[in-house]
């Protein structure tokens, strides 16, 4: 495996959907989608082996029972080494269109949650990795699939290296490798299995603060709180014996605090009314 500087590498990735979770057919048109795309299925031509992994084939490797299938480029490099990869996005692009989808934010949930499952680690490689991703769905609720094409790129060395580096580098001489993988539609997640989580985090916020609400109303002397047992209350302040095992911070044994900086054991540290 050559390695090679982060100016010298790029990764390119970019995540379509293509194909209905609903429709008993759509592992059938992914696989058509491969075939129209062109490549190969051959492990040389990406120029790594499963026991060495390069990132083009890292979802391969650690996404196999996920993955619908695979394609491998190798190509002379060109001025612009993500030809490839902006071919299949284009035609995945309108693929999806047809089948009525439209494509996600790259800022939104479902785009930036699919975006970093398929990179490898930094810390597994010297180069630098990086990547962008899309996601098409046809709702909130359904998400039609998608694939990732992975590139190895050393344009910027052809183009803008030094003519030494251009003419003797092995780097300079490599093909541009691309990987495209296709991903089923559930193993993407969709924007209502994300607003479900947020409704449920909302709720259960609610709740903790009603709970919060209660416990500060109904104090009485030898409740215990987050810093130390009550010993006296007067109003909205309340006296707090602070525990032996407890060091306050001015060496006091007790201290007065207001009602609502006070909350049950073991749910916010003590901030002695600072």
């Amino acid at each position: 495996m050559v390695l090679v500087s982060a100016a010298m590498v790029r990764m390119f990735v970019t995540a379509l959907l293509v194909a209905s979770p609903d429709d008993v057919t759509s592992a059938l048109a992914i696989a058509d989608f491969l075939t129209s795309i062109g490549g190969d299925t051959a492990m040389k031509t990406s120029r790594s082996m499963p026991s060495d992994p390069v990132p083009q084939i890292y979802p391969l490797v650690r996404d196999e029972s996920e993955i619908i299938g695979y394609r491998f480029f190798a190509e002379k490099p060109t001025a612009n080494g993500f030809v490839t990869a902006e071919r299949v996005s284009g035609v995945c692009a309108r693929k999806c269109a047809v089948k009525g989808g439209r494509i996600e934010p790259d800022d939104g949930e479902v785009a930036r949650s699919f975006h970093n499952r398929p990179l490898p680690p930094r810390g597994n490689f010297k180069s630098f990795w990086s990547g962008v991703s899309a996601v098409c769905v046809r709702s909130p609720s359904e998400v039609m699939g998608g694939f990732v094409a992975i590139t190895l790129n050393n344009t910027e060395l052809v183009t803008k290296g030094d003519i030494g580096a251009r003419l003797f580098s092995p780097i300079s001489l490599m093909p541009t490798r691309t990987a495209v993988y296709p991903y089923p539609p559930d193993r993407i997640r969709s924007a209502a299995s994300f607003q479900a989580q947020q409704a449920a985090r909302r709720a259960d916020n609610v709740a903790e603060q009603r709970t919060q609400e209660a416990f500060r109303r109904d104090l009485a002397v030898g409740m215990e709180t987050n810093c130390g047992t009550v010993i006296q209350i007067r109003g909205p302040m309340v006296e707090i014996a602070v525990p032996p095992i407890r060091v306050a911070l001015n060496g006091q044994s007790t201290f007065w605090s207001k009602r609502a900086a006070l909350a049950l054991p073991r749910i916010a540290p003590c901030t002695y009314s600072l």
